[in-house]
Parts: structure tokens; sequence; C-alpha cells
């Protein structure tokens, strides 16, 4: 389904969302029978010859934990919504996460090692190889609710938006809300998706973000409903911002910020995003300035020292900590990110990909669409 972009100057309110269809959506037949299983039955599937309807894209680096479930789950979400296929993208995995997944009639991407291997060249490389006119992006971490997904695609049936996000873990809002970005379990339109260029495969984190803000650039509309699409599990809250760094999360920050120098709308939401980052340098600037005199420094510690008190006041000492240690690495990582431009997408070398299993694909098709 084609949806034309919005092409007025500033994204639809909250208001504009059909009121009355939010209501439809709060108080929508929930007798959905029983049509969830472990698996999907065959029949399910997509066939070689057919062209499904929706392509779910799953991205996995060493989920061998994980990833039976995530898939199990995606089994069980799509089942009864008309045919499918899944197209799962590994990121040089070192552990069992593609024996595991063999197990199961899904087509097998690799990533090589040597080749940026990120969530944003995964997305890539799953929608240059999917056919559906729908697309789902689910990490290998993830397990699917079985009646999310039949929501979202029936409100994009019913509305023009170009795609659809939940909530992880809990529901955060009673209602349906119109944003800027999604993230977490996504399902987009792949035309809307196609038409502003896709995910960005050179960064290193941010490509959801980068790409929710080029399609409501461009006048597309996204929303969030307010069910719990996904349950994704939740690391350390004070070692999760040494796991970001490493991963190269906060490195991306900088490359997106980078990469839409040339689209000013899209610039100015994501350095609009980054005002804790930039504060925080500016207030370290100011801390290195205040050397040159004693009161200075003096008057910056205790000046810091009170912002801290505020922060753990609303937070608690724990919270302030992580806050603090999250936004001065994710500094740090923006700030390196915008010296390493990501390279045009197009520039990705997908002719490196493997093709570990075909799954329900066309024999030579997923080769064919990497050459």
């Amino acid at each position: 389904m084609t949806h034309r972009p919005d092409t007025t100057d500033h994204a639809p309110t909250a208001t504009a969302l059909d009121a009355a269809a939010s209501t439809d959506y709060a108080s929508r037949d929930a007798q959905t029978d029983d049509r969830r299983t472990t698996t999907a039955a065959p029949g399910d599937l997509v066939s070689p010859g057919e062209t499904p309807e929706l392509s779910v894209v799953v991205i996995a680096k060493n989920e061998a934990d994980r990833i039976r479930k995530c898939l199990q789950s995606v089994f069980r979400a799509a089942d009864g919504l008309g045919p499918f296929e899944v197209v799962l993208v590994d990121s040089a995995s070192t552990d069992r996460t593609v024996d595991i997944a063999r197990e199961y009639p899904v087509t097998i991407l690799r990533i090589p090692e040597e080749h940026t291997v990120s969530c944003g060249a995964g997305r890539y490389v799953g929608d240059a190889v999917g056919r559906g006119d729908r697309v789902l992006h689910v990490d290998g971490d993830m397990e699917l609710t079985d009646d999310w997904l039949r929501a979202a695609m029936e409100y994009l049936d019913t509305h023009a938006v170009a795609g659809v996000e939940g909530c992880l873990n809990e529901t955060r809002h009673p209602e349906v809300r119109e944003v800027d970005k999604i993230g977490g379990v996504m399902l987009f339109e792949r035309d809307a998706l196609e038409a502003v260029g896709g995910f960005a495969p050179y960064l290193r984190s941010y490509e959801d973000v980068d790409v929710g803000y080029r399609l409501t650039a461009a006048g597309y509309r996204l929303v969030r409903l307010p069910d719990v699409s996904a349950v994704h599990p939740l690391g350390d809250p004070l070692q999760e911002p040494f796991r970001r760094w490493r991963a190269g999360y906060y490195h991306g920050v900088g490359q997106a910020i980078r990469y839409a120098a040339r689209k000013p709308r899209v610039l100015a939401k994501l350095v609009a995003r980054q005002r804790y980052k930039f504060a925080l340098l500016a207030w370290t600037a100011v801390g290195v300035l205040s050397i040159l005199s004693t009161v200075a420094v003096v008057g910056w510690v205790l000046a810091s020292a009170f912002a801290f008190a505020i922060v753990a006041k609303q937070l608690g000492v724990r919270g302030a900590i992580q806050f603090l240690l999250t936004k001065s690495l994710a500094t740090v990582g923006a700030t390196r990110g915008l010296f390493d431009p990501a390279p045009p997408a197009d520039t990705y070398p997908l002719s490196a990909v493997e093709v570990v299993q075909e799954g329900r694909l066309p024999a030579g098709y997923a080769r064919s669409k990497l050459a």
C-alpha cells in the first residue's frame, strides 16, 4: 500500500490523529481465536513462487541464548496475517546463532567481520533481500508478543502512516501517539522506507532515529501503539553505558549528526535530541577554563555538586551516577563520531554478504539481490 507523504511544513498534531480510530483500537475485538501455535505451520509461510505481504527482518549477533525464542515468537505473531517471509541477518556471530537459526525455514544472511557489522548494516542487508510490501524489523534478543503485530498491520491498513512501533516490556501510555521516530520493533511500509533511502548501513548506531527523522522530515507519519510489542532484556544500569561504549553506540550518534549535515530538518532534530550532551560539553569546557582561577575552580566544583544533588533528588544517587556516566560517555563518543563520516549507503559491499540459507526465497534470489 502506498501512502503519499504529507506536504505541509509542520508535522501533524496529536489531534490530527483520528480520535475515533484510537477509540476503536482501544476497544478492538480481543477474541483473536486460538490461531497461535509454537511455530507457524508451513502454509503460513510464503512459498518460493509467491510474493509475501510481509518481510520480517531479524538482526542478530551472538544471540544463541535468545534467537530460538525470538524466531518462535515471530512465527506465532505472523501466523494468520497473510503470506510472510523471515530474513535473519547475522553480524559475524561467533556462537551458535546461525546453527540454531538453520533449524527454521528462514533466509539466513551473514555479514563478514571485516565489513561494517552494526544494526544499521543488518537492517540494510535484510531490506535488500526482503520482498514484502511491508517490513518488520526485530532484534534477535527480543520476543514478540502474540497480538501486537496484528494490531500494527490493521493500523497500517486503515491509516495513512508509514511506520508503527509499540512499547517494549511495558505499556507507557494508554493512547495512540504520533511520534517523529520509531525504534525497537518497527513495522514500515516498504515504499516509504525506500523513498527516503532506507537505513544507513555505516552508522554504528542511531540508524532507527536517523531513518525516522528522515521519514517525518519528508512528510510521512509515524505512530506508537500503546500495547507491548516485545519483551526485551534489560542490562545492569551501571554496566549498560560501558556495553554501549564498546558496541560503538555513542560513536554512532556523532556519525548520524554528520550524516544529516545536508538535511537541515533532520539535523535540527538530531542536534535538539543531544541537548544534554551539548550542555555537559559546554559545562566541561567551563570547568577547564576555570583552572585559571582558584575561586573559579571552587565555584565550578560547588555548582557541579549542586547540580548532581538536584539530579540525585529526582533519580536517586545510583540513578544520578548512571545518568552522569551515560551522558559523559555519550558526549565523548558522539564527539569522536563527528570525525568518522559514514559513507553513502549504496557503497556498502552487499556482494560480500554470505547466503547461508535461502529459506522460502526462489533459488538464487538472495544472491542476485546482493550482487
